[in-house]
């Protein structure tokens, strides 16, 4: 109902409406002006994960639609982008088989407190989605922080013992040495940090290894990681990960 609100209102005030949607026939995609759907298919469990993921392909072709008709990215760019999009199903389905180790891990941190996730550029917007995963799923507190403001307050959260996910930008990345120092920071105070990323981590206390991709693509394989974290968190700590507590699937008031 927010949402629906909020088109409303835009829609009101003059502006076109784009939805991108999963279900045929709702209701933002009858009043919107276009509509893409995601065609997830149907999702019993109330916190989103494939949603999430398709949700993230749709804004990337629009993004790189608006690129192409706008002339703002290049032929080259563009055509690299989508050649790697097309390669990322079988990449996230490498991350599944081999994700076993963490969800072993995971369980080894079900009385922790607090977990904290940190991410730079693309990857902050992944942290704050598995942090907000671990809230609705594990019932815990968690947080995701931009790595750049690490030392503005959050890193006085840390403690010994805290668990802290980084999501280390894709090899080549200018800010990869970046989060190494933040890596750096929060285990010298004590944190235990599992780091997302496509090659090795010597600072890490664990390591997820996912595979390489375009730097700005990057997300869709590291919020699988996550997911999982959340996963695996929620039922170590006895949760109904399909149900969570005060959730509702469809939201019927602002």
């Amino acid at each position: 109902m927010d949402t629906l609100m909020a088109m409303r209102y835009a829609k009101a005030k003059g502006a076109r409406i784009f939805a991108v949607c999963n279900t045929n026939g709702s209701t933002i995609a009858r009043e919107a002006d276009a509509v893409l759907y995601t065609h997830a298919g149907p999702e019993i469990a109330v916190a989103s994960t494939k949603a999430f993921a398709t949700q993230l392909i749709a804004m990337y072709l629009l993004g790189l639609h608006l690129g192409r008709t706008r002339g703002t990215m290049s032929a080259e760019l563009i055509n690299e982008i989508e050649d790697e999009l097309g390669r990322l199903p079988a990449k996230v389905e490498q991350i599944i088989e081999t994700v076993e180790p963490l969800r072993a891990l995971t369980r080894n941190f079900s009385a922790a407190t607090s977990m904290l996730f940190l991410g730079r550029n693309v990857g902050f917007p992944t942290a704050l989605e598995g942090a907000l995963k671990l809230k609705e799923l594990a019932y815990m507190h968690a947080e995701g922080f931009a790595g750049g403001e690490l030392k503005h307050g959050p890193i006085a959260l840390i403690e010994s013992g805290t668990p802290v996910v980084a999501i280390m930008p894709t090899t080549g990345s200018l800010l990869a040495e970046k989060m190494a120092s933040n890596i750096a920071e929060v285990k010298a105070r004590g944190a235990v940090v599992i780091v997302i990323g496509d090659a090795e981590v010597t600072l890490a206390n664990h390591m997820v290894r996912i595979p390489s991709t375009h730097e700005f693509l990057q997300p869709v394989l590291a919020v699988v990681p996550l997911q999982v974290i959340a996963y695996e968190m929620a039922l170590a700590r006895g949760n109904d990960v399909d149900q969570p507590r005060n959730l509702a699937k469809s939201v019927t008031v602002e």
